[in-house]
């Protein structure tokens, strides 16, 4: 586990334990997920459907975007990976 890359505001890409991508900001509260949301469906929300991607949050991490675990594939790590590009912009 560990972080992949750092944005300036904020945005974290990690390796969680089962070896997928997590796109994190400690930053955040529970209260930010729909707006996370509402930023990102537009453009991923199709894709995120497909491959299982969600965005929660928990006091550790923040809000976070991640596969359902098991359920994680090359794809949804490649999405989370360009979720985590457009949102560190």
């Amino acid at each position: 586990m560990g972080i992949i890359s750092k944005s300036d505001n904020g945005w974290k890409l990690h390796t969680v334990a089962n070896g997928s991508l997590s796109c994190e900001n400690s930053k955040l509260d529970s209260n930010d997920i729909d707006v996370v949301e509402k930023m990102i469906q537009p453009e991923y929300g199709e894709r995120m459907k497909k491959e299982h991607v969600f965005v929660s949050w928990d006091n550790w991490s923040g809000v976070f975007i991640m596969a359902l675990p098991g359920l994680n594939t090359d794809k949804s790590d490649k999405l989370i990976k360009e979720i985590f590009e457009r949102l560190a912009e």
